[in-house]
């Protein structure tokens, strides 16, 4: 079997023989001009183009260009709707996926006090995520808006469930910032660490560093968390362990 390919790039036919860089190149020679075109312009990124060649049509691809350049998403939305696309989900679902997604960011971003709100949201998310990825959406038009009303409607009901527990913290404490998680730093100074955590004043060593653990992991940037937050509460730790170091 000859794994090569040739490419043209007028005037010159280009060999190329690595077998990592065949489906590369495949893909790239699959894309339509306009995708072509974003890419020359630096629009779009090498490993998204390579995405978009490898799994969509020339006629899905259309659409998604079409639709890219009506929305402007940014970027770490974009394989989410390439995913969305190469599965053939008409856009009118693909902007409530989107929309949805962008209410889980807001969840996540009032949850850092409410770690039995928390544990419903990541169940509620996790069933969301795996059956997006996993292609066990409906398919027909009707039953999908069903689906996708009813999982936003979830999603809804959690945040205002969170709001309202938000609204009952920062009266308890002293809050009158609109959001907690962008107060000010003399809001902050109202709140003690082991508060901040989800835990008592007198809590053990033991469970501050096991809430203070898995809140970070949950705030982590690289986990879809909130930079902001995460270094809130990092200084927050910070603060609060020179304190007991200097008794």
């Amino acid at each position: 079997m000859d794994n090569t390919m040739n490419t043209r790039s007028d005037p010159e036919i280009i060999t190329v023989k690595d077998e990592r860089l065949i489906p590369v190149v495949a893909a790239l020679t699959n894309l339509t001009e306009s995708w072509k075109t974003q890419l020359s312009k630096g629009a779009v990124s090498l490993p998204m183009a390579v995405q978009i060649g490898k799994k969509l049509s020339h006629e899905r691809q259309q659409a998604l260009v079409e639709f890219w350049e009506d929305t402007r998403l940014p970027d770490k939305y974009m394989s989410r709707v390439l995913h969305a696309f190469a599965r053939g989900m008409p856009e009118w679902a693909v902007y409530q996926v989107i929309r949805i997604v962008r209410l889980t960011e807001k969840i996540k971003a009032s949850m850092i006090m409410l770690n039995d709100l928390m544990d419903r949201f990541d169940a509620l998310y996790e069933r969301f995520e795996h059956e997006f990825w996993e292609g066990e959406w409906p398919g027909a038009d009707e039953e999908l808006v069903s689906y996708l009303d009813k999982a936003e409607a979830e999603f809804q009901e959690l945040y205002r469930q969170t709001t309202d527990e938000k609204k009952s913290y920062n009266r308890h404490y002293g809050d009158s910032s609109s959001d907690a998680g962008e107060g000010s730093a003399a809001s902050r100074g109202k709140v003690s660490f082991p508060t901040l955590i989800g835990a008592a004043d007198d809590a053990a060593p033991k469970e501050l560093k096991q809430r203070y653990r898995a809140l970070m992991k949950k705030l982590h940037p690289d986990h879809g968390g909130s930079a902001y937050l995460f270094d809130w509460v990092k200084q927050a730790h910070d603060s609060y362990m020179q304190g007991k170091s200097s008794l």
